[in-house]
C-alpha cells in the first residue's frame, strides 16, 4: 500500500515537472537561489539511490521518480545513468554470494511466481515470456523484467540484479549495456516532454 501510494505521489511530480512547470525542478530551483553546489548534491543524491536500488524490495524505482522531478533535467540525467550502476553492484552482490540464502529465497520466489502468472495481465503475461526466454535469450528476459509492472513481487530491480548474478548468465558488461536503454524509457519520455515544450 505505501508502495502504491509513494508510485503515485512520484507520477504526479513527473507530470506537474513535464507539463505545469519551466521543466526545473523545484529543489534544483531552490539549490540555484542559495548559491548550493547543486551537481554534488544531485551526484550524492543518486549515488544514495543506486545503493537503495540494490536492496531487494525497497521502493527505490519511485524514489528515482520523486529524484527526478525533484531536480529537473540534470536529476533525470543523474538517476538513469546510477540505475545500471545500482543493479550491477546487486549483480555482484548476486556473483559472488550465489549461495547466499536470500538469493536462492528470491530465486524461489521468482520461480513461485511464474507459477503462479496464469492470468492474461500485462505482467503476468511478461513475466510468463521472460522466463521462457531465460535460458535462450538472457538478455531481453532481463529487459522485460527490469520493465514489468509489479516486479517488486519478485524483488524489484535489486532482486532481479542479485538473481542475474547468481545465474550465471549473465556478462557483466553485456549486463550494464542492455541495461542502459531498458532503464532509459521513463527518462527518455521525461527530457523529451521537458525540452519539446515552447518556449514564452
Amino acid at each position: 500500500m505505501i508502495r502504491r501510494i509513494l508510485a503515485w505521489i512520484a507520477i504526479a511530480a513527473m507530470i506537474w515537472l513535464v507539463f505545469f512547470t519551466d521543466g526545473q525542478g523545484l529543489v534544483m530551483r531552490w539549490l540555484e537561489a542559495q548559491n548550493q553546489p547543486h551537481v554534488w548534491i544531485v551526484l550524492g543524491t543518486a549515488l544514495i539511490y543506486a545503493i537503495a536500488l540494490s536492496v531487494p524490495f525497497l521502493p527505490a524505482v519511485e524514489l528515482g521518480w520523486l529524484i527526478m522531478a525533484a531536480f529537473g533535467p540534470i536529476g533525470i540525467l543523474a538517476i538513469w545513468a546510477a540505475t545500471p550502476l545500482g543493479l550491477l553492484l546487486a549483480f555482484s552482490i548476486g556473483y559472488w554470494l550465489r549461495e547466499w540464502p536470500q538469493v536462492q529465497r528470491l530465486q524461489q520466489r521468482f520461480e513461485d511466481r511464474v507459477a503462479a502468472a496464469t492470468s492474461d495481465r500485462p505482467g503476468d503475461r511478461m513475466l510468463r515470456f521472460a522466463s521462457d526466454k531465460l535460458a535462450s535469450h538472457p538478455y531481453i528476459a532481463l529487459a522485460v523484467l527490469v520493465n514489468m509492472p509489479g516486479n517488486w513481487l519478485i524483488g524489484g530491480g535489486g532482486g532481479i540484479g542479485l538473481m542475474a548474478g547468481a545465474s550465471g548468465l549473465y556478462h557483466p558488461l553485456k549486463f550494464v549495456l542492455v541495461l542502459i536503454p531498458a532503464t532509459g524509457v521513463v527518462a527518455v519520455l521525461m527530457l523529451v516532454g521537458v525540452y519539446s515544450k515552447p518556449v514564452g
